[in-house]
């Protein structure tokens, strides 16, 4: 009864923004009124929707709000796989990629109402960097200290020069730490911005915060303009109980959310008459890690019996109801630098036992441990039909669902033995290159961090650096060495990439125009949703 009355107040508080907004007074030509379909867009999430409201370090959930409030200089375009222009207008580079000029747009105003001119935007660039947080390290190559550097170069022009070749283009377009603001918010807290306040150059300004929910309205000097039948003012709200949401949506009370039970979404499917499905092929990809500093997983042949005793098939079709498809290598389809023709291991528990046997490993009173984040169902009751499999084999599969921070201290344990056998997290790139993958998940690492195979590859290294490079002057080239990594990866099941997740979206039929772009995951363009 008191989370109702909540959502009730909130929506009653949103509603008089609406009122007071200006600009829109909900009546039509005929005198009727809209206010009930352009009044007010009800987002509800199955989560909070972000951890900090600072556009330098927010590193999670609230991609979702900055991207409605805050833009980057570039932006991905998922048709034509490039970017596009958004607060830049044109860029150029010189030969080997280490120096970038980019032209701005001179008619862009923050929210406070200044004016963006290419200093704040250095000013932005320099914050990121100098906090060093969430997604910071994309500005690796424009370090001071590895030979970078940003500036002004006019009043709408900023060259970013680079230690070392660099996708500087891709880089600007980042869903994390790539956000240009206002010289007003510069010195201010994370404290600060999570208060509710903004200095964005975005569609959307922060009306309120409060840590479950984000009410934003309309910038209404924004450089795009405003039509009648967009959305001016927009509530974010997380609604954990996915029978609630579904309730939400049926009763016409909100009009989008995702991420809904198995058994609430194939009711949703038959409410025609009420709401619409939308899926989104994303860039998040599932993948089981395996300790190759450690006995067994330190024997290929192992690797592989474990590999094809995974059951891919089920996990996707019935653990997740079809919203997801089978991995194929560690780039996700849709982004380049995917192959369709690298090996791809199928459940075969045949195959499994001879891949056992090759190996020589005795199972007799064999136990591995797997480790998951609590709250990720899906990723248990994967995980409970692989320990079935396992069975099978001989093999006893210990399944420990834990709080991230331990997973992750256990995962960066000194001592290999003991850490956990397997580890299963999510993986999706700041920015659409696939070096987020390489440079992160598999090159070798003085410290552990995410390669948690801790491999120790030098070949695989020396690709990975040379795509890195051959990015910005020959991505053929990089994308030719992408695929050979991931060949070798799956050849050597050094980890298991299980499965792309496909974000399956509820949407009232009032409503058009909601579509998520694979590299800013759960970010939905609320300028671009228009009421019927």
């Amino acid at each position: 009864m008191k989370r109702i009355l909540a959502l009730v107040l909130s929506l009653g508080m949103l509603l008089s923004l609406a009122a007071c907004g200006g600009g829109d007074d909900g009546k039509t030509d005929d005198g009727g009124s809209t206010a009930a379909n352009t009044q007010v867009l009800y987002h509800v999430y199955n989560s909070a929707p972000y951890v900090t409201l600072d556009p330098s370090t927010e590193y999670s959930n609230g991609i979702m709000v900055l991207q409605n409030v805050y833009e980057t200089l570039t932006r991905y375009n998922e048709e034509t796989g490039e970017v596009d222009p958004l607060l830049a207008t044109s860029w150029t580079q010189n030969e080997d990629g280490t120096v970038w000029v980019f032209q701005l747009r001179d008619d862009v105003t923050f929210h406070d109402g200044t004016k963006m001119t290419a200093q704040q935007v250095v000013n932005s660039i320099n914050r990121s960097m100098e906090l060093g947080q969430g997604g910071a390290y994309i500005w690796d190559a424009v370090l001071a200290e590895n030979g970078g550097s940003v500036e002004a170069t006019g009043d709408y022009e900023v060259t970013i020069t680079c230690g070392y070749p660099c996708a500087m283009d891709l880089v600007a377009s980042a869903g994390y730490a790539a956000y240009i603001m206002s010289d007003s918010v510069i010195d201010m807290t994370t404290e600060w911005f999570n208060e509710g306040h903004d200095g964005g150059t975005g569609p959307y300004t922060i009306a309120q915060a409060n840590g479950d929910s984000v009410v934003l309205k309309a910038y209404e000097d924004y450089r795009g303009g405003w039509s009648d039948n967009q959305y001016k003012n927009i509530m974010i709200k997380s609604v954990p109980e996915s029978s609630a949401r579904r309730q939400m949506l049926e009763t016409g009370e909100a009009q989008l959310s995702s991420d809904f039970s198995a058994t609430d979404l194939d009711a949703l499917r038959g409410e025609t008459d009420k709401v619409y499905l939308y899926e989104a092929d994303t860039f998040n990809n599932i993948i089981l890690f395996l300790n190759t500093e450690t006995y067994p997983c330190n024997n290929a042949d192992f690797r592989r019996a474990l590999a094809y005793a995974f059951p891919y098939e089920e996990t996707v079709n019935e653990v997740l109801n079809g919203e997801a498809n089978q991995s194929v290598g560690t780039v996700p389809s849709g982004l380049w630098g995917h192959d369709d023709g690298i090996l791809q291991y199928t459940c075969d528990l045949e195959k499994a036992q001879e891949y056992l046997d090759k190996s020589g490993v005795d199972t007799n009173g064999l136990e591995l441990t797997v480790t998951y984040m609590n709250g990720y169902d899906a990723y248990a009751s994967a995980l409970q039909l692989y320990q079935v499999n396992l069975k099978q084999l001989g093999i006893k599969l210990n399944l420990q669902s834990m709080e991230w921070d331990q997973q992750w201290a256990k995962a960066q344990n000194l001592n290999p033995e003991d850490r956990q056998d397997m580890f299963v997290f999510i993986w999706w790139p700041d920015y659409a290159d696939p070096a987020s993958w390489f440079s992160t998940l598999i090159h070798s690492e003085d410290s552990i961090t995410y390669n948690l195979s801790y491999l120790k590859n030098a070949e695989l290294d020396t690709l990975i650096d040379e795509a890195v490079e051959e990015t910005v002057t020959d991505r053929d080239a990089a994308t030719e060495k992408y695929v050979q990594i991931q060949q070798t990866v799956a050849e050597e099941a050094y980890l298991l990439n299980l499965y792309d997740q496909v974000h399956t979206y509820v949407v009232s039929n009032t409503i058009q125009g909601v579509e998520e772009n694979p590299s800013y995951s759960y970010a939905i363009q609320y300028y671009n949703i228009t009421s019927k």
